[in-house]
């Protein structure tokens, strides 16, 4: 269909592809250009679409419903073996959503940061790490603070994603509220068909909407529905909410062969189109001399699976899957032990017509007698109770059994609730613990991180586009030399090429108990001066969750920084004496070696001047030693020899030979004094 202004208008010869995606890509509504016969076959096939996906969805979702009815000990009424029965739901599924909530919400929200920036490739000019610093910090911030939807979504995703195995969330810009927004959608809300392996594969994707009328006048009046009238509700609540399907699918209105893509929301009672709009942008459509080769469609959903689905469906499997039919039993027993001890305590039998008492049953109150007309033996005679064993020792045994399994699935283990039995255990033993009791939900951990980075590199895209560069500068708040605000350019920071977006938390590490065992680890490396005690010590205090680490850093004493610096000088001053005694030596070195070309005969004379070399060699590498330290300060020969910041080299002053000969070298050959050769040292 031609995008005219007229809905009558009649259908052109020809449509240019560049020019109506262009059109559709700008349209607030693509359904107000569009006759009612065509808006019907689209609202048809929306519906008829939507109900295949959700019959394929059906035994996923009578899982999932049957999983959240067990965490949410939902109690059905229930007239077997008699009336009223016990009817107690034990909070297994319940117990294990609640551990996984508590260990990964914790690790996945720290107190401070959210978003980390990796920079990828050289970095040369740091100009790389200054943007990484600047997208960490406003992503960061946006997450906890400006889109503050998005704690308590992630904090429910947690919770419920534990259950039903598959969530989805939804991240768009929302031009009303000019921000980013983020929506958990509700299991069983989010339609897509089974089999799909993964949404970008998916040929649509469909979601129901629940809005009240207020909500449907609001879209009706910013002109994102159309201003048509849709079923009111029914029932005596007039103010009911309605539900719409949105449906991100392909459509060829341009009649070319070729379905673009779009977003249709039908109401879903009467099937009248509200909006459709354009799911692409004009830097999506690829044009060939043919016309249009392919067009990207938008990105607005991120899955969130706990464990990969067993058929290869997109669906996953969750604790509410796992424990339905372990949950369901340890009811069972539970109940049927409680009902057994009921009914062994009331009693029970058969009455004798020789026995005449009232019509009815009989009530005793403790520490009641009744009297009657019959005779003690008559009575015993005529009452024959009815035998209940109580409970039985076989089914308790079971439920214990029952349970353990239960909780070996959910990894809800005594060391992951904080009870170790009253043991001192050590770092490493507990951290081993920890790891073994963690195994099982390793793998679900990292799914999260990974749909986590794809939120947030999804995030990243949509700030590049909508982000206004003044509130993104202001937030920045660099300055130039002039102490002038600086501008800087959001769609060039949140340029991902270059770096790399992953949430902070390590995802091998979500627990204290995990964090504060490595901390002690390092701490004892630090003892042992494996590593750096200052370092060591940060990173503990970080572990344990301790504000302002770096406000708890020692302050330097200024008398001490004025020792040091006088201390310093003092060695500088040293070395330069040192090296004022080395040069001398190596001048009377050279004197002696001259000497020795003069007066020593040709026979002894080779050897003589080897041994000299050898002691200028030397010198010079002692000297060179010194001068290097000399270069770098005083600081660099704190360490002894064998220590960070030695030289290895000896740094005394090299004293010349008795009777004033050349110098003598230890464990090496020399000469004696007066001009001769010198015999080595002892």
């Amino acid at each position: 269909m031609a995008m005219d202004e007229s809905a009558d208008a009649a259908q052109p010869p020809a449509i240019d592809p560049a020019a109506f995606l262009a059109a559709a890509a700008e349209a607030a509504n693509v359904a107000d250009y569009l006759d009612e016969h065509r808006l019907n076959e689209i609202a048809e096939t929306v519906i008829r679409e939507h109900e295949i996906d959700l019959a394929s969805m059906g035994d996923w979702r009578k899982r999932m419903q049957r999983g959240i009815d067990l965490a949410s000990l939902v109690k059905e009424d229930k007239t077997y073996p008699f009336e009223n029965p016990a009817n107690v739901r034990y909070p297994l599924i319940t117990t294990a959503a609640l551990q996984f909530n508590a260990r990964a919400y914790q690790a996945i929200v720290p107190s401070d940061d959210v978003v980390k920036v990796k920079v990828l490739g050289r970095d040369p000019q740091g100009q790389k790490a200054a943007r990484a610093m600047r997208v960490g910090a406003h992503m960061s911030w946006q997450l906890t603070s400006q889109i503050e939807e998005w704690e308590p979504s992630t904090d429910e995703l947690l919770t419920v994603l534990s259950i039903v195995g598959t969530l989805v969330r939804k991240v768009w810009y929302d031009p009303v509220e000019g921000r980013a927004r983020v929506r958990l959608i509700r299991p069983g809300c989010f339609v897509v068909n089974a089999a799909v392996t993964s949404l970008p594969d998916a040929p649509r994707i469909g979601e129901v909407l629940t809005l009240f009328p207020t909500e449907i006048a609001e879209r009706r009046r910013a002109g994102l529905f159309r201003d048509v009238e849709y079923a009111e509700p029914e029932g005596e609540d007039r103010d009911a909410a309605q539900e719409f399907v949105e449906q991100h699918r392909r459509l060829d209105l341009d009649e070319d062969g070729y379905g673009e893509p779009y977003i249709v929301t039908v109401h879903k009672k009467n099937r009248r189109v509200a909006r459709i709009v354009a799911d692409f942008e004009p830097g999506d459509v690829r044009m060939g001399e043919g016309g249009v080769i392919a067009i990207n469609r938008g990105s607005y959903f991120v899955d969130y699976h706990f464990l990969p689905s067993v058929d290869g469906g997109f669906f996953g499997t969750g604790l509410g899957f796992l424990l339905g039919d372990i949950s369901d039993t340890i009811n069972s027993i539970i109940n049927m032990m409680l009902d057994a001890g009921h009914m062994a305590s009331r009693g029970g039998g058969f009455i004798g017509s020789e026995f005449r008492i009232k019509g009815g049953s009989q009530q005793f109150r403790p520490g009641e007698w009744k009297a009657t007309g019959a005779r003690g033996a008559e009575i015993k005679s005529a009452i024959v109770p009815l035998t209940f064993p109580g409970p039985d020792a076989t089914l308790f045994n079971l439920l214990g059994l029952l349970i353990e399994a239960g909780k070996e699935v959910a990894s809800v283990k005594d060391v992951l609730t904080g009870d170790v039995g009253g043991r001192a255990l050590t770092a490493t033993t507990t951290l081993a613990l920890i790891e073994q009791g963690m195994q099982q939900f390793t793998a679900a951990y990292k799914r999260i991180f990974r749909s986590l980075k794809r939120e947030f590199r999804l995030l990243a895209r949509i700030n590049a586009r909508y982000l206004d560069p003044v509130a993104y500068s202001q937030f920045c708040d660099e300055a130039d030399p002039a102490g002038n605000l600086m501008m800087v350019n959001p769609q060039m920071d949140y340029d991902l090429n270059g770096m790399d977006i992953e949430p902070v938390a390590d995802p091998r590490s979500v627990s204290r108990m995990q964090e504060a065992a490595k901390a002690e680890i390092v701490m004892q490396m630090a003892e042992r001066g494996l590593v750096d005690r200052a370092e060591a010590s940060k990173r503990a205090l970080q572990a344990a969750s301790v504000p302002d680490v770096e406000a708890l850093a020692p302050k330097p004493d200024p008398m001490q920084m004025q020792m040091a610096q006088m201390q310093m000088q003092a060695m500088q001053a040293d070395l330069a004496i040192k090296m004022v005694g080395i040069e001398q030596a190596l001048a009377d070195l050279e004197k002696t070696r001259a000497e020795t070309i003069k007066t020593v005969g040709e026979a002894a004379k080779s050897a003589a001047l080897v041994r000299l070399d050898q002691a200028r060699l030397a010198l010079e590498a002692v000297r060179d030693g010194l001068g290097s330290t000399l270069g770098r300060g005083a600081g660099g020969v704190a360490g002894a020899s064998g220590q960070p910041g030695s030289t290895g080299m000896p740094v005394g002053p090299v004293a010349a030979p008795a009777g004033g000969g050349p110098i003598g070298l230890v464990g090496g050959p020399g000469m004696a004094g007066g001009g001769s050769p010198v015999a080595p040292a002892a």
